[in-house]
Parts: C-alpha cells; structure tokens; sequence
C-alpha cells in the first residue's frame, strides 16, 4: 500500500515471470523519481491488467494501466492511490488491511508483517546496490551490513 504514489508500477521481472506476452506491452516516454531514492528512472512499457480482490461470489475488478519500471524489488507491483478511490478502499496501516465495500459484504485483504519487514529489508539492500553502480563505494557500509545480517 502506497497512498503517495500517482503511478500503478509493475516491476519487470514480475512481468516476465507472469509469462505475459510482450506485444501486450505499449511504449511509454513515462519517468519518475523516488522509487529508489535520488534516481531518475524511464518506464520500459505500460500494461492493462485486470486486478482482481475477493472471492468468485463476492468480488471486485478494475482493469488498471500499470507502467513497466525497470527495477528489481521484493514487491511484484505497486498500486496509486487512485487505484485505491477505483477500488473504494478504506486503508488501514497499523493493521495492514485495506477493505472495500460490496453488495455481498467487505471485502479484506490482510498483509503480513512479517513478510512485510523482509520484503523491506530486501528492497532496501536492492536500493544500495544500485547506489553502489551509481554513486561508488559510498554506500559499501549499506551492502556489507546485509552481508553480515545473512550470515548471522
């Protein structure tokens, strides 16, 4: 759950590992900022997809147009906060559930934290990696603390 995002982001190891067929795939001029802190990325393509939540008797779908960003992460995708209003969602945080209404009752979907926390851990050891490419040994300290948290 992001809110502060304005862009439906797909990663593109996610993309392939879905197997689908690239001439779904569009070009985008599309650029962005702050998904890995202080760098400047191009999106490789935009992709419809429809998003699904619930259950086959209680359910609800929105086709969505993801941008394709050329990034690994430990997330598959990140959905805007207008995906969230399209949704009807209601957030909540603390707990990591989003809800949203329908004519058979709520729909939830519960995160995990644990998974959460690691998911974070991973992407952030990913973030200094590509600092490391970008700006030199300055982010070194960043790499080697994951390299030990591993081996502890």
């Amino acid at each position: 759950m992001d809110e502060g995002s304005s862009l439906d982001l797909i990663y593109s190891d996610t993309v392939r590992k879905m197997g689908i067929d690239p001439s779904r795939i569009k070009p985008s001029n599309t650029t962005f900022k702050w998904v890995i802190p202080g760098v400047e990325a191009r999106c490789s393509g935009t992709l419809t997809l429809e998003v699904v939540f619930g259950s086959p008797d209680n359910f609800r779908s929105e086709e969505l147009i993801f941008d394709i960003i050329p990034f690994h992460s430990g997330y598959h995708a990140l959905l805007d906060r207008t995906a969230f209003a399209r949704f009807n969602t209601i957030p909540h945080y603390a707990y990591l559930k989003i809800k949203m209404p329908r004519p058979k009752g709520f729909i939830t979907v519960n995160g995990n934290t644990e998974r959460s926390f690691r998911t974070k851990e991973h992407t952030a050891a990913l973030v200094a990696e590509v600092h490391i490419g970008i700006e030199g040994p300055k982010y070194q300290p960043a790499v080697k603390a994951r390299e030990a948290s591993k081996r502890a």
